[in-house]
């Protein structure tokens, strides 16, 4: 009897148990916030000469219905010269030269206004142009050591900066710049600013990703949310 009683007892307490805790057994795990939304960071680009929707989408890995409707196209032949397009949900892809986890590049200024992509102009365009106001900071990228600081032909005033790994970014068209020669940088450390100089057709950041000497498209690579004080 004395069995039947506490065996009683025992499934009592077991049930009490069961519905204190939230009927579970494991403890609720931490939710993470993870990552900014990239919907928060949207790209925009500025339509080029010879640029039709279709191209543009592939351009950015984005459906063509999708770019059309964010932009309020009802016409795909609407497209003009200078018109500027939200680039919607911008996703990166997986490169065979994948950079090392503890990099954490950023974009090297605030917002990404985006002139001319990656291998425009015939392919011949070896980084990606950021169009910004004339005095806007350039940031470093990431952690580095000031590679070269000067003026280059067609480039104007220049920052390179050196980072593990063979990998080198390039900043130019600056109207100033803010480092000096073998300066070791932090990621987001303002390292100039937005200008004009040399070959530039209105103000903006020209930027260039290098790893051994070989161009490498910053889309590939950047997240749309990675910005200054985001990571």
């Amino acid at each position: 009897m004395s069995f039947r009683i506490t065996s009683f007892r025992s499934i009592l307490l077991t049930l009490f148990l069961f519905l204190v805790t939230g009927c579970s057994v494991n403890p609720k795990q931490p939710v993470s916030l993870g990552s900014p939304p990239s919907e928060s960071k949207n790209f925009s680009y500025i339509v080029q000469k010879g640029d039709t929707l279709f191209s543009i989408a592939q351009k950015f890995s984005v459906k063509l219905a999708i770019l059309q409707y964010e932009n309020n196209l009802s016409d795909p032949n609407q497209l003009a010269i200078g018109m500027r397009l939200i680039i919607p949900n911008l996703t990166t892809s997986i490169s065979p030269h994948r950079m090392s986890t503890s990099e954490s590049f950023i974009w090297p200024i605030a917002t990404l206004d985006i002139s001319s992509t990656f291998g425009a102009r015939n392919n011949r365009h070896k980084g990606i142009d950021l169009r910004a106001p004339r005095g806007t900071e350039i940031y470093a990228a990431a952690d580095g050591r000031v590679h070269f600081v000067g003026k280059q032909k067609g480039y104007g005033k220049v920052v390179i900066l050196e980072h593990p790994h063979q990998l080198r970014t390039l900043y130019a068209h600056n109207d100033r710049n803010l480092v000096h020669s073998g300066q070791k940088v932090k990621r987001g450390a303002a390292i100039g600013t937005v200008g004009d100089s040399g070959n530039a057709t209105g103000y903006h950041l020209h930027f260039e990703l290098i790893q051994a000497g070989k161009r490498l498209n910053p889309l590939h690579y950047i997240k749309p949310h990675q910005f200054v004080g985001a990571l």
